[in-house]
């Protein structure tokens, strides 16, 4: 079924030639598990029907214009979608582990005050093939490493995508397939609460992320749009929904804006919002982008932190990664890369 939904032009292609039926799961098993750009590389099927599929159904959805990377080791991707349409991803390396930030839109819609991508507006939702290849992709790239978990963070808001996302997610996580733990997927959304319920109600155990900033309704509805149409209280239902659904915790985001929610009186709310042992406040310092906002310095950051803590919050400061690729969370817009710091030439993976 999922090769079906996955493949829908190469099942069409396939069956107009009369192809049988399992060559469909060779051609899945090609792209997903052996990770093929080209249908050459896919040994399993016939010379001549490589060469079929190659003019019909190119095994790549997306161009690789270039890869960047940061001194810290940050990888970001600049795809070129069909339509000439760009998008970026970007992979974390860390000790142990390969993380791949992928996108499932190109722009966003949702107009968060401090987020780059959503400068952009949105343009159009990418398919269930163009979000899944991001992480193919990374995976050639780190090989013969892999990569150990994905978060939908990138470019969009995912559940404005849902179904295209959601069957992405499913291909990562086949057993058939990519093959990652589902507990090794999180999706990230701005507060949702109809798809937070939905998203709860999968049989999938991915993890979910909110984007809260503040618990304060009117601060949250001057930097997020969003809070417009869903209130705190209604997220928290969802949140509560999602909890109790599931039994897995659930994410907060919390980016630290300057004099703008990292206040002694956010930890105080923020301490009685998030009053319950699945709910974890992941904080990170505002990544420069060009919205008129200021990091809270990395002394303040701290304070807060110690102070959430000291609330009885589970807590935890992430590091930026990728800055100076303008690779880090928020900073995601597709912008040419020309006079960045190094490239990176674009070699298939062994």
């Amino acid at each position: 079924m999922k090769a079906t939904q996955f493949l829908p032009d190469v099942q069409k292609t396939l069956e107009a030639r009369g192809e049988p039926a399992y060559r469909l799961k060779q051609a899945y098993a090609a792209i997903t598990e052996s990770l093929v750009r080209d249908w050459d590389e896919a040994t399993s099927l016939p010379k001549a029907l490589r060469e079929a599929l190659s003019e019909e159904v190119p095994a790549a959805t997306l161009e690789i214009v270039r890869i960047a990377r940061a001194t810290d080791g940050t990888r970001k991707y600049l795809f070129k979608a069909h339509d000439g349409h760009l998008i970026e991803t970007v992979m974390i390396p860390e000790k142990g582990r390969n993380t791949v930030c992928i996108s499932t839109q190109v722009g966003c819609a949702m107009g968060c005050k401090f987020c780059a991508t959503g400068l952009l507006g949105i343009k159009r939702n990418l398919n269930a093939r163009e979000i899944a290849e991001q992480v193919f992709v990374a995976a050639r790239d780190v090989a013969p490493e892999r990569i150990s978990n994905v978060v939908v963070m990138g470019m969009g808001e995912p559940m404005l995508n849902y179904n295209a996302t959601l069957l992405a997610l499913k291909v990562l996580n086949d057993s058939d397939g990519f093959g990652l733990a589902a507990r090794h997927i999180a999706v990230s959304t701005s507060g949702l609460v109809d798809k937070i319920r939905r998203f709860a109600d999968e049989p999938e155990q991915f993890h979910l992320a909110i984007s809260l900033h503040t618990p304060f309704e009117e601060e949250r509805r001057e930097i997020m749009p969003v809070a417009s149409r869903h209130s705190i209280p209604e997220l928290m239902s969802a949140a509560q929904y999602f909890v109790d659904k599931t039994r897995r915790k659930l994410f907060f985001e919390y980016t630290l804006l300057a004099g703008v929610n990292d206040q002694p009186r956010h930890v105080v709310a923020l301490a009685k919002l998030l009053d319950h042992p699945l709910y974890h406040l992941n904080m990170l310092r505002f990544n420069w982008t060009d919205t008129g906002f200021e990091a809270t310095s990395k002394k303040d950051a701290k304070a807060f932190l110690y102070h959430a803590r000291d609330r009885g919050l589970s807590a935890t400061l992430r590091p930026s990664r990728g800055e100076d690729i303008d690779a880090a969370c928020g900073q995601l817009a597709a912008k040419d890369l020309r006079g960045k710091p190094e490239l990176l030439p674009v070699v298939p993976a062994v």
